[in-house]
C-alpha cells in the first residue's frame, strides 16, 4: 500500500507566513494573481477591463483591519476555486506555457492564512461561488467552508473575483495613505503591472478619523539615457539574457533590503519580475545612478521544465546561491563594474557648495554626535565574527583567546556543524573554571546560521571578568562534544584615534547640500565619500531649505534638517549593523525595518536637541 505523508498544519502556517510577511507581500500576491487572470484572457484575444481595485482599512497605530482585492477577470468555477485552495497546487497555468507569475500555486490561500481569515467571492459564467478560509482554533488546521461553496447562486454579473481578508495578524502593519501609495506604486514586483496601459489600478484607503481616500496607481520608470542594450550568453549554460541599462541624472534609492528602491537591475522573465539587484555594488553611491532589466526568457523555460530550485521557494526572488544564478550575477556585475567606475570619476569632479560659517559649525558638531552614536552602536557588534565560514567540522568557541575589560561584558560565539546538532541536540551548557570570569548564561540554545543554514548552527553569549589580571577557561558542552576559550581580564587596548592632517574620524565625514536639478530622494548617504547629502531641489525640501542650506536656521528648517539627517544616518547605520550580524535569509527587509525603528527612537531626539538648541547669530 502507498500512503501520502501528511502535511503538518503548523508547517502550512509557517510556510504561509514565510511567503507573506507583510500587508504589502499579500497585496503583491493577490494583485499578481489578478494580473495573471487578465493575461490568460488577453492570450485568448478577449477584450478585458484590466481593472484591479484594492481597499485598505487602517486603524490607529497602523493596524490594518481589512484588505480587499477585486478584479473583473476570468472568475473561478467551484472546482477552480477548490484547486486554488489546495496546498502546493499548481493552478496558475505556468507549466502549460502561459506567461504568468505564479510558479507554485501560492498566493491566495497563503495570504489569507498569514494575515487572518478571508472570504472569497467569485463569479463565472453567470454563477456566484463563495467560501471562507481560516485557521480552526481547536485543530490549528487551515479550513474552508465547503457548505457555503456548494451553495451556488445565479447572477447576471460579469465574471470577477473578490478576496476580502479580515486581518488579525498584529504584526501586519500598514503606513499612512501617502507612504502606502508610494510603496505600492514603486514595489519592484508590481512595476510592469502598475505601468501597463492595459491595467487600471485603483486604491481606496480608509484611515482612522478620515474620509476614504482614493487614487489611481500609475508607475513611471525614472528618466534616464539608455547606455547598455546587449544580449549576453551565460557561460557553461548557453542561456541568452538581454540586458538593458539606463543612467539616471540623479542617484536613485538602493534596492538593498528595499523592494521600493528605483535603482537596480530587474531580473525578469516574459511574465514576471523576480528580483531587483545591484549585487556587490548596492552600497556604491555611483551605482545608484543605474537602473534597467535583465530579461531571462531561457530561465523561464528552465522553470517550466521543473528546475524550480532556481527560485527562492518563499517568493524571495532567485536562489542566488545556485550555480546558475551565480553565473547570471557574475555576468551582470561585469557590465555594471565599468559603468560604476566611470561614474565614480565623474562624481569626483563636482565642486563643493559653500555653507555659511554658523551653519557649518553646527554641522560639524552634528557630525561628531552622529559618529559617537555610531561608535557606541557598533562597538559590541564589531567584536562578532562577520563570517566564520561553512567548513567548521567540530564544536568551537570564537575567539579562542581573548581579553575582557573588568566588569564589561564580552561576546563569545559558539559554532557547531549541522550533523553534530542532529546527533547531540541544540542545547549547549556554558561554564567557567573560575569565579573571577563568569558567563552571563549557563545554557545556550543554538540556531541555524543565517548565511549557512544547511551546514552550520551558532549562538552568541557574554562573559564578564570580575578581577583584574584573572585568567580562566570557558567551556561549552554540546552532548559529548566540548570546546574551550581562554579568557584573561586585562585593560582594553586604547583605540587609535590618530589621523592624517585633514582627515575626519568616523563614517560620517560631512553633511552638505546637493543641487541636483531633479532629485528622486530627499537625502542620501554616499558610502564612497562618507557624506550625507541634502537634496535642496527636492520638492518638499526646497520650500524650506535652499542653496547652501539657507533656511535651515528657521524653526521649520531645523525640524526638516533633523528629519533628513536622521533618516540618512539611521538607514546607513542599520545596514552596517546587519552587515555585521546578518538576518536570516528571507527576513532581511523585516530585520532592516526593525533596526531602523530602534535606531530612530534612540537617535532622533539627540539630533533634534542639538539642531534646535544651536544658537545661530541674528
Amino acid at each position: 500500500m502507498v500512503k501520502e505523508i501528511p502535511i503538518s498544519s503548523r508547517i502550512v502556517e509557517q510556510l504561509s507566513r514565510a511567503t507573506v510577511k507583510t500587508i504589502m507581500d499579500g497585496i503583491v500576491e493577490l494583485v499578481t494573481n489578478s494580473d495573471d487572470s487578465y493575461r490568460r484572457l488577453e492570450e485568448k484575444t478577449s477584450l478585458v477591463m484590466g481593472k484591479i481595485e484594492i481597499y485598505i482599512n487602517r486603524k490607529k497605530g497602523g493596524i490594518c483591519e481589512e484588505l480587499v482585492v477585486k478584479d473583473s477577470a476570468e472568475g473561478m468555477t467551484k472546482e477552480e476555486l477548490e484547486n486554488a485552495l489546495e496546498f502546493a497546487g499548481e493552478t496558475s497555468g505556468f507549466s502549460k506555457g502561459k506567461t504568468v507569475r505564479g510558479l507554485f500555486g501560492r498566493g491566495l490561500k497563503e495570504t489569507i492564512i498569514a494575515l487572518g481569515e478571508g472570504e472569497i467571492t467569485t463569479v463565472k459564467d453567470g454563477k456566484v461561488y463563495k467560501t471562507k478560509v481560516w485557521v480552526d482554533k481547536k485543530t490549528k488546521k487551515p479550513v474552508y467552508d465547503d457548505e457555503l461553496l456548494n451553495h451556488v447562486e445565479e447572477t447576471t454579473l460579469e465574471n470577477s473575483t473578490e478576496v476580502r481578508i479580515r486581518v488579525t495578524n498584529e504584526k501586519a502593519k500598514v503606513p499612512t495613505y501617502e507612504s502606502f501609495k508610494a510603496q505600492f506604486t514603486n514595489h519592484y514586483a508590481l512595476r510592469d503591472i502598475n505601468s501597463s496601459k492595459n491595467r487600471e489600478i485603483i486604491l481606496r484607503f480608509d484611515d482612522i478619523n478620515k474620509n476614504i481616500m482614493k487614487g489611481k496607481i500609475a508607475f513611471s520608470y525614472p528618466e534616464g539615457d539608455k547606455i547598455v542594450e546587449n544580449e549576453i550568453s551565460l557561460p557553461n549554460y548557453g542561456d541568452k539574457v538581454k540586458v538593458t541599462i539606463y543612467e539616471s541624472p540623479t542617484p536613485l534609492e538602493s534596492p538593498r533590503n528595499n523592494p521600493y528602491g528605483l535603482a537596480g537591475i530587474l531580473i525578469k522573465t516574459k511574465g514576471a519580475i523576480l528580483d531587483n539587484k545591484l549585487f556587490r555594488f548596492e552600497n556604491e553611491n555611483a551605482a545608484l545612478y543605474f537602473f534597467g532589466e535583465a530579461l531571462c526568457n531561457d530561465l523561464e523555460e528552465r522553470l517550466r521544465r521543473g528546475e524550480t530550485e532556481l527560485i527562492d521557494m518563499n517568493r524571495g526572488g532567485l536562489e542566488w546561491r545556485h550555480e546558475y544564478c551565480q553565473c547570471l550575477e557574475n555576468e551582470i556585475e561585469r557590465i555594471l563594474e565599468q559603468l560604476v567606475l566611470r561614474k565614480k570619476k565623474d562624481l569626483e569632479k563636482r565642486p563643493a557648495i559653500d555653507v555659511e560659517e554658523p551653519t557649518r559649525k553646527m554641522l560639524e558638531k552634528l557630525r561628531s554626535l552622529l559618529n559617537n552614536m555610531a561608535e557606541e552602536e557598533l562597538e559590541e557588534l564589531e567584536e562578532l565574527p562577520v563570517d566564520p565560514g561553512p567548513d567548521i567540522k567540530t564544536l568551537v568557541l570564537k575567539p579562542e583567546w581573548t581579553n575582557v575589560a573588568k566588569d564589561k561584558p564580552r561576546t563569545l560565539s559558539i559554532y557547531a556543524p549541522s550533523e553534530m546538532v542532529q546527533t547531540e541536540g541544540d542545547e549547549t551548557n556554558i561554564k567557567s573554571d573560575t569565579l573571577d570570569i563568569q558567563p552571563l548564561v549557563s545554557v545556550v540554545k543554538l540556531e541555524k546560521h543565517p548565511k549557512y543554514p544547511e551546514r552550520l548552527w551558532y549562538r552568541y553569549f557574554k562573559v564578564v571578568g570580575r578581577t583584574e589580571n584573572a585568567s580562566g577557561i570557558i567551556t561549552a558542552t554540546l552532548g559529548k562534544q566540548k570546546a574551550i576559550a581562554r579568557v584573561k581580564v586585562a585593560p582594553p587596548k586604547k583605540k587609535k584615534k590618530g589621523k592624517l592632517p585633514g582627515q575626519k574620524r568616523g563614517f560620517i565625514k560631512d553633511i552638505t547640500p546637493d543641487e541636483e536639478e531633479s532629485p528622486t530622494q530627499r537625502t542620501f548617504y554616499d558610502k564612497n565619500t562618507g557624506i550625507i547629502k541634502i537634496y535642496v531641489n527636492f520638492p518638499s525640501v526646497t520650500k524650506i531649505i535652499r542653496k547652501g542650506l539657507e533656511g535651515a536656521q528657521t524653526p521649520e528648517g531645523r525640524i526638516l534638517l533633523a528629519e533628513l539627517v536622521g533618516e540618512a544616518f539611521c538607514r546607513e547605520l542599520a545596514r552596517r549593523k546587519l552587515d555585521i550580524n546578518p538576518a536570516a535569509p528571507g527576513g532581511e527587509i523585516d530585520a532592516f525595518n526593525n533596526e531602523m525603528n530602534k535606531l530612530q527612537k534612540r537617535a532622533l531626539h539627540q539630533i533634534q536637541r542639538l539642531i534646535f538648541n544651536w544658537n545661530f547669530p541674528a
